[in-house]
Formats: C-alpha cells, sequence, structure tokens
C-alpha cells in the first residue's frame, strides 16, 4: 500500500491536485495479493493520509493468462496447470495476472493551477 500511495502522491503532486477522487488499481489473481485485505489496508491508510481522505479504490482482478514459446497460443490455464493446450509444452510463461498496476488516477485540482497558461 505504501508503494501506490508514493506512486499516487507524485502523480498528484504533478498536477498540483488537492485530493484523490478515485483511483483504479489492477490485480493480478497471481500476484499474491488478497484484494479484500488490500481494500481494508486502503481504508485504514485513508484515514491518516489527507490527500486520499475521500478518495474510492476499485479493484479489478485480471485472470492467469499464459503464453506458449514453443506454438505462440495464449490461454487461461485450468487450475495451476501451466502446461500448453495445444502442443504440451512445459514452458509456458505468465503474460498476465502477476501484477498490481494503478490504471486510473481521478484527481481535484486547484481550477487557479491552469489560468494564465494560455
Amino acid at each position: 500500500m505504501q508503494a501506490l500511495f508514493e506512486q499516487v502522491e507524485q502523480v498528484a503532486a504533478q498536477h498540483g491536485a488537492r485530493r484523490v477522487v478515485r483511483l483504479v488499481v489492477e490485480v493480478g489473481e497471481f500476484s499474491n495479493l488478497v484484494p479484500q485485505l488490500f481494500e481494508q489496508a486502503f481504508k485504514a491508510f485513508r484515514q491518516v493520509e489527507p490527500l486520499l481522505q475521500d478518495a474510492h479504490m476499485e479493484i479489478r482482478v485480471l485472470p492467469l493468462l499464459l503464453a506458449c514459446p514453443d506454438c505462440g497460443l495464449e490461454f487461461r490455464p485450468p487450475g495451476y496447470e501451466f502446461k500448453c493446450p495445444d502442443c504440451s509444452s512445459l514452458t509456458c510463461r505468465a503474460v498476465q495476472g502477476e501484477e498490481l498496476l494503478l490504471r486510473d488516477l481521478e484527481l481535484e485540482v486547484d481550477e487557479e493551477k491552469g489560468k494564465g497558461d494560455g
């Protein structure tokens, strides 16, 4: 949560934001992050960080997606079987589902900051 907040804080500072209204976070289902616990951590963090005080966080869970380097197939594995369903290769790698990404950030910005630029 600390790393996410630092990223949010940096973007907010770049835009002269007074507060964060909404953020969208994408969490891979294979990221070892439990969305419900992450949401609870965010709520606790909001209480001590004025920038986030009224912010709403949306969590989008991204499914695990594998790619086979041998035949090029991208597929969702059944369970945690990393075997290619087309060529039976065992060298498949995750191309989605392990990430934690700040996808979208809605900020409240001072209107005065944007005036006088044109």
